[in-house]
C-alpha cells in the first residue's frame, strides 16, 4: 500500500531529496559569522507556498544544533496564538525557554517583567514550564513597582549577556498571520524583542506578505514600497533555491513510476506525456504542488480498472483537474462538444461546403488566470482531439475520454450536482451581452429545478452589479429578451418557496427595473417581444413597475402600449365565447388593467359587445372566476370576483342575474363550466352615485341669500 502523502516538512538533512542540505548549511554559517553581541539580525526566508521553506529551516536548525552547540534555536509560531498578547506571550516563553536551565533566574525574572510591561494584558501569560512559570510569578511581585519599559528592557538585555549564549529564534509561515499580528510580530523583532545577541529567521511568502502590508496602509499597493518597508526589518534576504527543471521531471517521474507500480499499472508506451512537459513545468513547480498532483493521481488510478480507461487520460485529466479544478467542473456540461469538436450546427462556406461550426474553448478558458490559458488550451486538446484544427478526422483509441461511451467513467469521482459555479454563470451572462445566449440558454432549461434556482440566485447578484449605463443596457436589453423567451422552457417543478419558472420571472423584472432612463420604450418592448404569449410580457413589466425602488422612464410608455393589446386581446377572447383558448390568461389581462387605470377603454368596448350580442354577461363573468394554483394538488375554480366584474359591464339590469346558482366540477377550468359557476353569484354592478353638486361660495356672489 502506498505511504500516504502529509505535506509534512523534512526534519533532517538525510531526508533531502532536492540538494538543497548544502545552502542550508551556508545560511545556518552566514548566520554564525553575522553574529554580534551589539545587535540583533533579522534573516529572512522567502519562497512560494509549497517551495519547502519548512523544510529548510530544518536543516539550518539541524546544522546549527550540530555545529555550533553554544548556539540556542526556538521555534516561535506566531500563528498559532489567537490575538496580539498571547503572540507577546509566545515570544517571551519561547525565548525564556532557549536558555541553559543553570544561573538564568535573573534572566527569566526580567523577561517576565518585560512581557508584563509590553503587553499589559498578558496578566496571565499562559508560560510553559516549571521555570518559566516560576518567572512570572516573580514577574507579578515585580509588577507592584513596574519599572519603565526601557528600563525593563534595559535589564532584560544585560542579563542575556552575561550569558554568552547566542539565540536564533525562528519563525515560519509568517505571512499566515492576520493584519494586526503581522504588526505585531515586526514590533517585536525590531523593538520589543531586540536583544543584542537574540536573532531572528523569519519564513513568508513575499507576494502574500506585501499584500498585508498593504491592506494595514503601511505601504502603497506595489510591491516595491512593500519592499522597501521589509528591507528595513530583514537585513539579510534568503531565498529557497527554486527547482531545476531537470529536478521537477526528475521527482515527477519517480512519482509517477510509483503511482503505476502500487495501482498495478503498465508503464505509458507512447510519447503524449513527453509533449505536455512544458506544461508540467508551468503548472507544477513546487514540491508541494508536485507531491499534491502525484497524491491525486495515486488515489484515482486505482478506482477504476485499467481495461476501462485509458491510464494516460488519466494522468493528464488528473493534471488538469489539479490546475484548474473550476474548468474540470465544467467539462461534463460540454461533453458532446469536446468530444466531437463542434457545436451540432451546420455552416455552409464556399471554401469548406458544408461543414459543422468548430466548437470554441475560448469561453471555457477565459476565466482562468492570463498566464494559464494557453496550458488549459493544450491540456484540453490533448483529452479531446478532435478540438484541434485538424481535428474532425483525427482518429482516437479506445477506452479514451474523447470516446463518448467512455467519457462518464472519468467523471465518477463527486461532480457536484447540487452546486453551480459562479464564474459559469458570470461567464454566461456575459456572453448574452455579447450576443450569445447559448450557455445561459441551457443553464435555465437544466431539469433540476435546484441548479436553475441556484443559476438565477446568482445572476441576480452579478446583474446588480452592472454600470447603470448604455453598456449595461446592451447586456440587460438582450437578457431580458433571453429570459421571457426562456420561460416556456423552464421545468417547473413548483414548491411553495422554489417554483423555477416564477424565480426567472422575478428575475427578468428586476433586470428591467435597473434599465435607465435612456432606454426607449420601442427597444424594451423589442426585447419583451421575444415571447409571443402577451400576458408573460405583462407578468414581466407589471412586477416590474410594482417594486420598492424607481424604474425607468420607458416602463410608462411600454404599459400604456401593452394597456392596448391587452383590450384588444379581451375582446377577441370574450368574442371567442366558449371556444376561447385556456392559457391566455384574460383574468391577469384584466387585473393588470385595474392597476394600471386603464379600464376604461375596456369597459367602453366590453358595453358595445354586449349591445350588439356578440358575447354574453356570463361570457365576461367566467373570465373573472379565477384559477387556484395548487401544490401537489390540481388546480381548481376559485370565487367569483364581484369587483373585477363591476368595473368591466355596465350597471344595467338584466335577467341573467336572477339565475340560481349550480354547483359544479371545481376542478374543470373550461370556459362553459367558469359561466355556470358564475351564474348565480354575480350581481347587477351598483348604479354610479351621480356626481355632486358643486358648493356655490356665496362670499363670492353678492346676490346671495343666507338663511338664519
Amino acid at each position: 500500500m502506498p505511504r500516504p502523502w502529509t505535506d509534512a516538512p523534512i526534519t533532517a538533512k538525510s531526508e533531502d531529496e532536492l540538494g538543497r542540505a548544502d545552502y542550508a548549511a551556508h545560511a545556518a554559517r552566514l548566520i554564525v559569522d553575522s553574529h554580534s553581541w551589539d545587535d540583533s539580525i533579522v534573516f529572512g526566508l522567502t519562497g512560494p507556498w509549497g517551495s519547502g521553506k519548512s523544510s529548510m529551516l530544518a536543516m539550518i536548525s539541524e546544522e546549527l544544533s550540530a555545529t555550533q552547540p553554544s548556539w540556542q534555536v526556538a521555534q516561535f509560531t506566531p500563528w498559532a496564538t489567537g490575538d496580539v498578547a498571547g503572540l507577546l506571550a509566545d515570544f517571551y516563553a519561547s525565548l525564556s525557554q532557549t536558555l541553559p536551565p543553570r544561573h538564568t533566574k535573573r534572566v527569566r525574572n526580567a523577561l517576565g517583567t518585560l512581557a508584563q510591561v509590553s503587553a499589559p494584558a498578558a496578566n496571565a501569560i499562559p508560560w510553559a514550564g516549571g521555570a518559566v512559570a516560576k518567572a512570572a510569578g516573580s514577574a507579578g511581585e515585580a509588577l507592584k513597582k513596574q519599572p519603565p519599559w526601557d528600563k525593563a528592557f534595559k535589564t532584560a538585555t544585560n542579563e542575556l549577556k552575561k550569558l554568552n549564549t547566542p539565540v536564533l529564534l525562528i519563525a515560519d509561515d509568517i505571512d499566515r498571520l492576520q493584519t494586526e499580528e503581522l504588526l505585531a510580530l515586526l514590533k517585536v523583532v525590531r523593538l520589543l524583542g531586540r536583544f543584542p545577541g537574540v536573532h531572528y529567521l523569519l519564513a513568508y511568502d513575499e507576494s502574500t506578505l506585501f499584500q498585508a502590508l498593504s491592506e494595514a496602509n503601511l505601504v502603497g499597493a506595489d510591491g516595491g514600497a512593500a519592499a522597501r518597508f521589509m528591507e528595513k526589518i530583514v537585513q539579510y534576504p534568503l531565498a529557497v533555491p527554486p527547482l531545476l527543471s531537470t529536478q521537477l521531471l526528475a521527482r515527477l517521474d519517480a512519482g509517477l513510476d510509483a503511482a503505476l507500480a502500487d495501482a498495478g499499472r503498465p508503464q505509458p508506451t507512447s510519447e503524449r506525456l513527453g509533449g505536455l512537459v512544458d506544461v508540467y513545468r508551468s503548472q507544477l513547480g513546487t514540491p508541494r504542488a508536485i507531491d499534491r498532483y502525484l497524491a491525486q493521481l495515486r488515489h484515482h488510478l486505482p478506482l477504476v480498472g485499467p481495461e476501462e480507461i485509458d491510464d494516460e487520460d488519466v494522468i493528464v485529466l488528473t493534471l488538469l483537474r489539479t490546475a484548474f479544478p473550476t474548468l474540470y467542473q465544467q467539462l461534463p456540461r460540454w461533453r458532446d462538444q469536446l468530444i466531437s469538436g463542434h457545436t451540432g450546427e451546420i455552416k455552409r462556406s464556399a471554401a469548406a461546403g458544408r461543414d459543422y461550426e468548430p466548437f470554441d474553448l475560448e469561453p471555457l478558458v477565459a476565466a482562468l488566470p492570463r498566464h494559464s490559458q494557453s496550458d488549459a488550451r493544450v491540456l484540453l486538446t490533448e483529452l479531446f482531439p478532435k478540438l484541434r484544427s485538424d481535428g474532425l478526422s483525427y482518429s482516437t483509441s479506445e477506452r479514451r475520454i474523447s470516446d463518448a461511451q467512455y467519457f462518464d467513467r472519468y467523471f465518477a469521482m463527486g461532480i457536484p450536482s447540487h452546486d453551480v459555479s459562479d464564474v459559469e454563470v458570470a461567464k454566461a451572462i456575459a456572453d448574452v451581452g455579447q450576443g450569445q445566449p447559448t450557455a445561459l440558454t441551457a443553464l435555465l432549461s437544466q431539469a433540476s429545478s435546484e441548479r436553475v434556482v441556484l443559476v438565477v440566485d446568482k445572476g441576480r447578484r452579478f446583474t446588480d452589479e452592472q454600470p447603470k449605463d448604455g453598456g449595461g443596457d446592451v447586456l440587460r436589453l438582450r437578457l431580458v429578451k433571453l429570459l421571457v423567451a426562456v420561460l416556456d422552457n423552464v421545468h417547473d417543478n413548483a414548491t411553495f418557496f422554489m417554483s423555477p419558472r416564477d424565480w426567472v420571472r422575478r428575475w427578468a423584472s428586476k433586470v428591467v427595473a435597473q434599465l435607465t432612463d435612456d432606454v426607449t420604450g420601442r427597444a424594451l418592448l423589442d426585447a419583451l417581444n421575444a415571447t409571443p404569449q402577451l400576458w408573460r410580457k405583462i407578468e414581466v413589466v407589471h412586477h416590474a413597475s410594482s417594486g420598492a425602488g424607481p424604474y425607468p422612464d420607458c416602463l410608462d410608455q411600454v404599459i400604456a402600449e401593452l394597456s392596448v393589446q391587452a383590450t384588444k386581446e379581451m375582446i377577441v377572447h370574450l368574442r371567442a365565447k366558449d371556444d376561447a383558448p385556456e392559457d391566455t390568461k384574460p383574468g391577469f389581462l384584466i387585473y393588470f388593467l385595474l392597476s394600471a387605470g386603464e379600464i376604461g377603454p375596456l369597459a367602453d368596448k366590453v358595453a358595445a359587445g354586449l349591445a350588439s350580442g356578440a358575447f354574453t354577461l356570463a361570457d365576461v363573468a367566467a373570465r373573472v372566476v379565477p384559477t387556484l394554483h395548487g401544490v401537489g394538488t390540481p388546480n381548481e375554480l376559485g370565487d367569483f370576483d364581484q369587483e373585477a366584474f363591476n368595473a368591466l359591464v355596465p350597471p344595467t339590469t338584466d335577467p341573467w342575474y336572477q339565475s340560481s346558482k349550480v354547483e359544479v366540477d371545481e376542478h374543470d377550468l373550461s370556459w362553459a363550466n367558469r359561466r355556470a359557476y358564475a351564474a348565480g353569484r354575480a350581481k347587477q354592478p351598483p348604479v354610479p352615485a351621480p356626481p355632486a353638486a358643486p358648493k356655490t361660495d356665496t362670499a363670492a356672489d353678492p346676490g346671495a341669500q343666507t338663511s338664519k
